[in-house]
Formats: C-alpha cells, sequence, structure tokens
C-alpha cells in the first residue's frame, strides 16, 4: 500500500518478522553494500525471532531504508540519513505498539530533532549516541 509519493515513484512499508526468510532476500544485498556499512560505523545490523522489521522499498524491490523494533525499542536503522524517511518509518512501527507503552531509541546526534519533533525526550544523554524515549 503506498504511503508517499516522491518523483513518481511509490513507496510502501513492509513489516517482516525476523525469522521470515523475505527479510534477507529484501535487506541483503542492502546491508552488505560497502557505502551503506561504511555510514553505519561498520557496525553490524542484528536480527533475532523478536525483531519485527519495517522495510521502505520502492519500485518492485528497491530497499530504502528500514528501522527493526524489538522488546519495545527502536533499532537498526538505516535511511541514507533521510530524516523524513526515519520519521515514517518510526511512526509506522510505533503505530504497531499498545498504548501506554513505552518505546525507547538510542538516536545518533544527527537524528534528535527527528526524534523531538516525534516527541521524544533524552533520558541518557552521550556524545555521538542519546538515548531517548516516548509513551505512546
Amino acid at each position: 500500500m503506498p504511503i508517499n509519493e516522491t518523483d513518481n515513484k511509490t513507496m510502501r512499508i513492509e513489516k517482516i518478522w525476523g525469522t521470515d526468510h523475505a527479510l534477507y532476500n529484501l535487506i541483503g544485498p542492502f546491508v552488505m553494500n560497502p557505502d551503506v556499512i561504511r555510514i553505519n560505523g561498520g557496525y553490524p545490523f542484528k536480527n533475532t525471532e523478536d525483531h519485527v522489521w519495517y522495510i521502505s522499498i520502492t519500485g518492485k524491490n528497491m530497499v530504502t531504508g528500514f528501522i527493526s523494533i524489538a522488546n519495545n525499542k527502536l533499532c537498526n536503522d538505516f535511511t541514507w540519513q533521510d530524516y523524513n524517511l526515519l520519521e515514517l518509518l518510526i511512526l509506522r512501527a510505533i503505530a504497531d505498539l499498545e498504548k501506554d507503552t513505552v518505546v525507547s531509541f538510542m538516536a545518533h546526534s544527527d537524528e534528535l530533532p527527528t526524534l523531538h519533533k516525534l516527541g521524544f525526550v533524552i533520558v541518557k544523554p552521550g556524545i555521538n549516541y542519546s538515548k531517548m524515549s516516548k509513551t505512546i
């Protein structure tokens, strides 16, 4: 289902469980891209059976970004520093949570304005990353 139109390209967000084999087909080539690895600081993306992934896709299967959530923690985000996309992915992920759930996110300093806009507050400040949370 399209949620955004940009330059005549339809973007959709797919929800996929961490144990679904479709996850690897979609994000495998993306997370193995040397540019993605470099931008992510060389850190691996983690996955468990508790993770639920929200993947932004344009065209047939062009991944443009993703975020996962596990145990009320937003994690594994990558959006090429497209903060509008990050906002859409976060909103989609937290839409599935129950009311009065506290959700947290380790936000890079560049992501702080987007998280503040969404109502997250810093609960543990850091130099490059700050832990933020919000009650849904």
